[in-house]
């Protein structure tokens, strides 16, 4: 990652757009914030927008604000992520999920540099930085015509590629030591990882890169019984997926009690959006629990 990490730095001494390529889970998010930290624009807001998550109507409402009466709903004027962001830093992450006619909006955006809310006539300067994420292969995407290519080269001005975890193996003993010191200030206590279990760490592939050693940690500090987390209590997606109701269970009500019931933090702990996590317990019939 030094090169990486170099290049980061490099990056956050211009404001030319940056393009993060790499797999789901590889931490495209947190390069994209350290950019903004290492730049001259770290006192100025760093604003994230996930184009995969949001409806066409509603990205342009998030991305450009709306005012009141634009469109049915809209009772109230609505500032944008541009406007939030002022003169920080503007995060698109899966830009290549973008509707084509969108894309001709983020084009014009970044060529004229203004914004308009929707049922509004008049511009605003758009000053902030803009860094853009995705986990597909871009040029691909120009090719079948999925992707413009005029913004392509918009936006691919500096690219730099986060390599999956599978590749940069010697940093997994930083990261689980960043992770539990994490839980460990969290809760107050000083847990630590034995040989055995970083052993069986290595061992791993982690397909979810990152993201996944980050839930699989925070679970083994969950299941370990003592301060030291051993090899047992290493459980990665696929075997607790497939792991016995009890355990399941067990697991569940271990991570709300220390989360004082509060469900929002439980499904951060165990990786999982709040919508999940009221499945889960909905099935194991946690869900009349005590209230946040």
């Amino acid at each position: 990652m030094a090169g990486v990490l170099q290049a980061l730095g490099k990056a956050a001494r211009c404001d030319t757009s940056v393009l993060l390529l790499g797999e789901t889970g590889t931490g495209k998010d947190l390069a994209a914030r350290k950019i903004h930290e290492l730049s001259a624009r770290r006192a100025s807001p760093f604003v994230a927008i996930n184009c995969s998550n949001l409806s066409d109507a509603l990205f342009e409402s998030e991305l450009f604000g709306h005012a009141r009466g634009a469109f049915t709903g809209a009772v109230h004027e609505k500032s944008g992520l541009l406007d939030v962001a002022e003169n920080g830093t503007v995060f698109m992450d899966e830009i290549g999920e973008l509707a084509l006619h969108l894309q001709a909006k983020i084009l014009r955006l970044l060529d004229k540099r203004e914004s308009r809310k929707i049922g509004e006539t008049r511009t605003r300067i758009v000053k902030a930085r803009f860094i853009f994420a995705t986990n597909r292969d871009l040029y691909a995407n120009v090719v079948s015509g999925d992707f413009r290519k005029d913004l392509y080269y918009r936006i691919n001005v500096l690219l730099i590629r986060i390599p999956p975890l599978r590749e940069r193996r010697q940093d997994i003993y930083d990261l689980v030591a960043h992770f539990v010191d994490r839980e460990n200030g969290r809760n107050g206590v000083a847990k630590h990882v034995s040989a055995g279990a970083f052993q069986k760490i290595l061992q791993y592939e982690f397909p979810g890169n990152v993201r996944e050693l980050e839930n699989v940690v925070a679970r083994a500090y969950v299941f370990s019984e003592s301060d030291l987390i051993r090899p047992e209590d290493i459980r990665f997606d696929h075997e607790h997926d497939a792991s016995d109701t009890g355990s399941t269970r067990d697991l569940l009500q271990k991570t709300l009690r220390q989360c004082h019931w509060n469900k929002t933090k439980t499904a951060v702990k165990l990786g999982k959006s709040r919508r999940q996590l009221y499945r889960i317990l909905k099935k194991f019939h946690l869900d009349e629990g005590r209230a946040e």
